[in-house]
């Protein structure tokens, strides 16, 4: 079994856009947008600019309502955190929170005034799913990431199973598994990346308290 720490493989695209139809059951009720936008400058340091947007049907606001925005600048040298933030709207709860990744200081900021250390080869959670493409990974290897989110760190082991095939929107795709997994069983969710050079998440699965919600790759583009 061979462990992969931070050997990169891929040069991520820039401008690439991920739509996504989440299902609940047999049920769709809602949509995860996944984007890498423009290389930006954050303390000086050349960094990628990742976006997620996740929203719920409106057809289902009697039950739950969901618009939550979660970004992620990345150094691109390493693949390391620069930036993190969260801007969540859920029913009646809403919450906006950023955290700057300071290397110089080994601290972590957070916009409420609280600060964290920062460990070495540190990654937020959005950016974990971004770094998973970026590794030449094979069926039975494994890989170690130190996750901090919601100022908490995470030990996160992944082992890496498949292929498997997949149906999405732009047909059936052969995909590895990557199933992450932290010493308190905590679920940051299994991906499904596409074995090929793109390595495209091609479904997302995480189990919550009430069942298991899907995110299955509809379409690439604007």
């Amino acid at each position: 079994m061979s462990v992969f720490i931070s050997v990169l493989f891929l040069i991520l695209p820039i401008g690439e856009e991920l739509h996504y139809t989440i299902h609940f059951g047999p049920f769709q009720v809602g949509r995860l947008d996944l984007s890498s936008q423009n290389i930006e400058l954050i303390s000086q340091e050349s960094a990628y600019h990742f976006v997620a947007h996740i929203k719920s049907n409106p057809s289902w606001r009697f039950l739950f309502e969901i618009d939550d925005w979660l970004e992620s600048y990345v150094r691109i040298a390493d693949f390391a955190t620069l930036r993190s933030s969260k801007k969540i709207t859920e029913s009646k709860y809403k919450k906006e929170i950023q955290a700057d990744f300071d290397y110089q200081t080994q601290k972590i900021y957070y916009s409420d005034s609280t600060v964290f250390d920062l460990k070495p080869n540190t990654k937020d959670l959005l950016s974990i799913w971004f770094y998973f493409r970026t590794l030449a990974l094979k069926p039975k290897d494994s890989l170690l990431v130190r996750v901090h989110t919601d100022k908490k760190y995470y030990d996160v082991k992944a082992i890496v199973d498949g292929p498997v095939k997949v149906k999405t929107g732009i047909g059936e795709l052969k995909c590895l598994v990557i199933k992450p997994k932290t010493r308190i069983q905590q679920d940051i969710g299994i991906v499904y990346i596409t074995d090929d050079s793109k390595r495209i998440p091609a479904m997302i699965k995480k189990k919550f308290s009430f069942g298991n919600i899907i995110a299955v790759l509809e379409r690439i583009g604007g």
